[in-house]
């Protein structure tokens, strides 16, 4: 009898030990977050007598955007930023306008697809609740500079351009540096898929809420870090 006992128990701590190896294999080949080491940008456009290039310190940039399923969390702990109960001052008539209710989905919408038509308060909100913060302008060009922002599943083909970024409206980008000869004063002026993105950008108010518009979060890279990484080489 204790001989079967002993076995048993052999047994049940070998099968903690494959799951718990199982279970760190999978989190290293599934990373939810690469450090990007610091360096150089080369930003769009700069003003008169500013270097041409901005350092980019080092720090952690979330593989893949915010989705519908953790937005859900949030809002749940949050009732203030639920569909019904947001201010038009902090979000437009479109907040999750694709949500059915406060707390469900309408249809076609799934729990792990990136979460849209959220306002730049309510994506800064809620990174400061996940104790994270939205990527700057330079940031967010830097990293997709180096083609390290992925291409996501279940979204529409603009929606890997269009993320809000926490300081979007003091880029000293105008909408008509895009036209005639005036673009020939950026930086690279073939970075088409740049000037679109500004563009953009430099058109957004901060409670627009649009259908392709998502998006992500940072931290930086003092902090201390318990997922997952890998670092950018």
């Amino acid at each position: 009898m204790k001989l079967r006992s002993l076995n048993i128990a052999i047994l049940i701590i070998a099968l903690i030990a494959g799951s718990l190896a199982q279970s760190k294999s999978a989190s290293k080949s599934h990373p939810t977050k690469i450090l990007i080491s610091g360096g150089y940008y080369l930003p769009l456009f700069k003003d008169n007598g500013e270097p041409g290039k901005e350092y980019v310190k080092s720090f952690y940039l979330d593989l893949y955007m915010v989705t519908n399923g953790e937005y859900l969390k949030f809002v749940k702990a949050n009732p203030q930023w639920r569909k019904s109960n947001a201010k038009r001052i902090f979000a437009d008539q479109n907040y999750l306008k694709k949500w059915k209710s406060d707390l469900e989905y309408g249809k076609d919408v799934n729990d792990s697809d990136p979460v849209c038509n959220v306002s730049w308060f309510a994506a800064n909100a809620y990174s400061r609740w996940a104790g994270k913060r939205l990527p700057t302008v330079a940031e967010w060009e830097y990293a997709f500079s180096k083609k390290l922002i992925p291409n996501e599943k279940n979204i529409s083909p603009n929606q890997n351009l269009y993320e809000w970024a926490f300081d979007f409206n003091e880029t000293n980008f105008q909408a008509s540096s895009v036209c005639g000869g005036a673009g020939s004063s950026a930086n690279d002026p073939k970075n088409y898929e740049a000037f679109l993105r500004f563009s953009f950008r430099d058109n957004l108010k901060a409670n627009y809420c649009l259908d392709d518009l998502g998006f992500r979060c940072v931290s930086d890279s003092n902090k201390k870090n318990s997922e997952i990484i890998i670092s950018e080489k």
